[in-house]
């Protein structure tokens, strides 16, 4: 799991007088998290994270990343703000590695079942998850930095190409399959003008977190891991945030959350007609991506990795089940 890099409490007493946050009082190791060592740091002032960037992230896209957080976070958006060093910068070396100090966000993640999946998520998650999607795609309209989206529609086939030869391992006839999605996805992909900037574009339960009052309802109470975030179109990371959000712990997709996830939405920011006529084509190329991604991690994670390898099936019967739904302009 998550701290590949350890810390002696002496390293990090050095390291936090190059900020101004107080005296170290504790810190212990976050084991929840894939890509990055995370700590949590407990100071005289108050509790922060410490994350230590590993080599999966490339250095050249932190700065985007830190801004991108700084800016939200200016615009009322419940992220980790980043927290800036005596010399005025976000990203400091720590062991010969970037690390940055970010603000602690309260508030609890949805439990996952053994499989992975959630039967926790209800539909006033799901509106309160469409609420603050809108709230951060109306938030980037003047956020002047940019990054090309890796996971986007325009790099499957590239991406596929790695692994593509060993696919039918997994289940037979799935390459000619893929393949085929990814063409048509990419002739209906083409030239579309629609509302676009950064998006999450990872935005599972897992990067959430939720208060909730005296009746039990959620809100969101900050959003974390922006390390995919890039630019793209809003409809697509609609359509990641559906794969994620709507089915259960069985895998069966639930319409009334769906339907949430769109009325707290639209709640902010009213989906344009052409939009409305793209979201099918954008939900089969969202579970087309996740799957991508999981049978890249099933082939190419080493077998004694701590790293839990995510099963591919899940997103197989997720593309399967948006090809063949009878989708209706009416449910918006």
């Amino acid at each position: 799991m998550a701290v590949y890099t350890k810390l002696a409490k002496a390293e990090l007493i050095d390291h936090l007088k190059q900020y101004q946050i107080g005296e170290l009082v504790d810190f212990k190791g976050i084991v929840a998290g894939i890509d990055n060592s995370n700590f949590i740091v407990r100071t005289s002032q108050a509790k922060f994270i410490l994350t230590i960037f590993e080599s999966r992230i490339n250095d050249q896209d932190l700065p985007f990343f830190i801004e991108l957080t700084n800016h939200l976070a200016k615009h009322q958006i419940c992220c980790p703000k980043p927290i800036a060093n005596r010399s005025g910068e976000f990203l400091t070396k720590l062991k010969a590695k970037s690390s940055t100090i970010v603000t602690f966000l309260e508030g609890k993640m949805l439990e996952t079942l053994d499989c992975g999946l959630y039967n926790s998520i209800n539909q006033n998650h799901c509106f309160e998850i469409g609420k603050i999607t809108a709230q951060m795609h109306l938030a980037v309209a003047d956020f002047k930095m940019t990054r090309k989206n890796d996971l986007g529609v325009t790099n499957f086939s590239s991406f596929f190409a790695k692994f593509s030869h060993f696919v039918d391992e997994f289940k037979p006839n799935l390459k000619n399959k893929i393949n085929s999605l990814i063409k048509d996805i990419g002739q209906k992909w083409q030239n579309l003008n629609l509302p676009s900037g950064v998006i999450h574009s990872d935005l599972f339960p897992d990067n959430v977190f939720f208060d909730y009052d005296q009746n039990n309802l959620p809100k969101v109470s900050g959003v974390i891991d922006f390390y995919f975030a890039a630019n793209d179109l809003f409809i697509y990371d609609f359509a990641c945030i559906t794969n994620a959000w709507c089915f259960d712990g069985e895998n069966k997709f639930v319409g009334e959350n769906f339907e949430n996830l769109i009325r707290g939405y639209q709640s902010v920011r009213l989906f344009q007609e052409q939009e409305i006529k793209t979201l099918q084509i954008s939900l089969i190329a969202a579970s087309l991506r996740f799957l991508l991604t999981r049978l890249h991690d099933y082939f190419f994670t080493p077998k004694d990795s701590l790293v839990r390898v995510k099963d591919p099936q899940e997103y197989i019967d997720k593309l399967d089940f948006f090809l063949s739904y009878n989708f209706k302009d009416d449910k918006i």
